[in-house]
């Protein structure tokens, strides 16, 4: 039993780390909602600010709570970092009226297939992930995020002097 479980344990980093099965989701293009499409690594080069892509759908209950505490730190972060709503699988014109009634400013796009999410290796909502001025992503949360969490992964993660 105990050589099954070495056994199956190697295989699976085995499978985790073939290149060939790994999404490079900086690279992969997502649609604005505006039409236009773009990628993250595109954000990054446009400007050198850190992203934070916030995953969401109007029928996630955390999600909602959370896009008000992403909008106040969008709003206070004076353009230093540059934040991103992806919604998942939801109508377009729901999803921006949701944004729309919660005074959501802060870019917005959607993953209508799934693709962006699953390169996360998104299993719920909200997932929060970070990627740094060099255009890596750095962090991935599972989860909804309070402001003070928020702060406390900007800072560890995308700070300047990290």
């Amino acid at each position: 039993m105990g050589l099954f479980l070495v056994g199956l344990s190697a295989s699976t980093v085995g499978c985790a780390e073939d290149p060939e099965t790994v999404v490079d989701v900086t690279s992969m293009p997502f649609e604005l909602w505006t039409g236009k499409t773009t990628t993250l690594d595109d954000l990054t080069d446009s400007d050198d600010r850190p992203v934070v892509v916030n995953l969401w759908a109007t029928w996630c209950t955390p999600c909602i709570k959370e896009m008000p505490v992403l909008q106040t730190a969008h709003e206070r972060g004076s353009g230093q970092v540059r934040f991103v709503g992806i919604n998942v699988s939801d109508s377009p014109t729901r999803a921006a009226q949701r944004a729309d009634e919660l005074g959501i400013t802060y870019l917005q796009g959607r993953d209508p297939d799934g693709q962006f999410s699953a390169a996360l290796s998104t299993v719920g909502l909200p997932v929060t992930a970070f990627v740094d001025r060099g255009g890596d992503l750095v962090h991935v949360h599972h989860g909804s995020l309070d402001a003070d969490e928020l702060a406390e992964a900007i800072k560890e993660y995308l700070e300047p002097t990290r």
